[in-house]
């Protein structure tokens, strides 16, 4: 048995491998709590003066049952999980 890649002709095992895409950059989405519930930030915005984060929560409403709600809310109400 031939050792070592790279000796049959065909090139080193790296030449032959395809190349893969740059790796993807890391989400942004954050967890949070909104009024003590698990929420998910996906997105901050200027209002004005203040700020504004997109949250996607998970609600139970009563004529649907457990719906997913995102909404814009003011950055005093959206809390940093620890």
């Amino acid at each position: 048995m031939r050792g070592g890649y790279g000796n049959d002709g065909w090139g080193n095992l790296a030449s032959r491998t395809p190349n893969r895409p740059a790796a993807e950059p890391p989400s942004p989405a954050r967890h949070c709590y909104v009024n003590g519930q698990p929420s998910l930030l996906v997105e901050w915005r200027r209002a004005g003066t203040a700020w504004e984060g997109r949250v996607i929560s998970v609600a139970w409403l009563d004529a649907v049952g457990w719906a997913t709600v995102e909404r814009w809310l003011p950055s005093a109400e959206i809390a940093p999980t620890l």
